[in-house]
Order: structure tokens, then C-alpha cells, then sequence
């Protein structure tokens, strides 16, 4: 979640953001959670405990932001795995849709109270990459 990573945000809202609005995007918000997954690292002497409350502060401000109400976060820290290298736990953000998704990012900046709860990380995690995916819901009959 460094400046890079917020670059990468910013073209991608901008592409999102452009057809929030639109009848077409609001149907395509039907039914459709969005989940933003970051790969994390723990800095040594990290613990899952700490790294909780990082995930519990930054959520906290997230949802005081626009569009932030109905957002969810989760922290998955691998059982049993293989493959991923470096990666400790990620961060796992849910919003309700790409139009509450594009207001978080729209209103994040870098003195915002989400910013500042991920300035006070400093040190203890390192999420250098993201992705975001489009959840849709499966209904088996």
C-alpha cells in the first residue's frame, strides 16, 4: 500500500469512477461484492494479534469514509500451503459494490483517516501488491 500501489489504484478508479453513475453500471452493481485483496508481509517480531488490530484501525477509519458504512475486512493467515512465497497473511476488503468501492478511493487521500491509520503501520507491514476482484454470488440447485 505504498505510492506505487496507490498509483495503480488511482488509474484504476478513474476507469471505474467514469461509469459509476451510468444505468449500466448501476446493474452491473446488482448482486456483485467487490473484494480488494492485499499480499502482506510481518516485519520481525509481527504478531497476528498486532497485525489484527492494524487490519480493526484502518477498517474503522474506512468506514467513517464515503461509501465505507457496509465495508467488511478480513485478515487470512495461511494454514497450510504451498507456493507463496513471501507472503505472511493478506488483507481482504469487501465493499457492497463498485460504486461505494469508487467513493473510498475518491475520498482517499493522503490526509485521510484511513491514510493516517496506514502511516502508524509503518514498520510492521509491508502490502506491496493488490488485487480486485468482482465477487459474484452461486446458487447451486
Amino acid at each position: 500500500m505504498k505510492t506505487a500501489l496507490r498509483g495503480l489504484l488511482v488509474a484504476v478508479m478513474l476507469i471505474i469512477v467514469g461509469t459509476v453513475g451510468t444505468p449500466a453500471a448501476k446493474a452491473a452493481d446488482a448482486g456483485v461484492e467487490v473484494v480488494q485483496i492485499w499480499s502482506c508481509e510481518m516485519e520481525d517480531g509481527v504478531t497476528e494479534v498486532q497485525v489484527e488490530g492494524i487490519a480493526s484501525g484502518w477498517l474503522k477509519a474506512i468506514k467513517a469514509m464515503p461509501g465505507g458504512a457496509a465495508v467488511k475486512m478480513r485478515v487470512f493467515f495461511p494454514a497450510v500451503t504451498s507456493g507463496t512465497d513471501a507472503i505472511d497473511f493478506y488483507f481482504v476488503m469487501t465493499a457492497p459494490s463498485f460504486t461505494d468501492w469508487g467513493k473510498i478511493w475518491d475520498a482517499y487521500t493522503d490526509d485521510s483517516a484511513a491514510a493516517k491509520a496506514e502511516d502508524l503501520n509503518q514498520g510492521k507491514v509491508n502490502c506491496a501488491n493488490s488485487m480486485l476482484w468482482e465477487a459474484h454470488d452461486v446458487v447451486g440447485n
